[in-house]
């Protein structure tokens, strides 16, 4: 008997706790819960407009950093260039210098 009379408490204590639960909530319980809502909204607003700068900035950076990139191609490319006419320079010295050498050689033999 005592068991069924604490199950019958327990039985409605749950009832009407589940009818508070399901009861709409009163009008300063939802103005807070609005306020909350409204925070994180504009919290999140925030942080996009923060995140869209910094997108904002690196893409900037990254343009920035192309064009150093074009700029530096260039100039490795103009720099490769003018290696290339002093090293063709450098090879037609080195053979008028050979033939001059060769030539020298020649007169300078001495005769029998």
């Amino acid at each position: 008997m005592l068991k069924t009379a604490l199950m019958t408490v327990l039985m409605g204590l749950a009832a009407s706790t589940m009818a508070q639960a399901t009861a709409p909530l009163s009008l300063e319980v939802a103005q807070q819960r609005a306020r909350f809502a409204r925070e994180q909204m504009s919290d999140a607003e925030s942080k996009l407009r923060e995140a869209d700068k910094k997108d904002q900035i690196a893409r900037k950076r990254l343009e920035e950093a192309k064009a150093q990139a074009d700029q530096a191609a260039k100039a490795l490319q103009d720099a490769q260039a003018a290696f290339e006419a002093a090293r063709e320079r450098h090879d037609r010295a080195y053979q008028d210098l050979k033939r001059a050498h060769d030539a020298m050689q020649g007169t300078n033999k001495p005769q029998r």
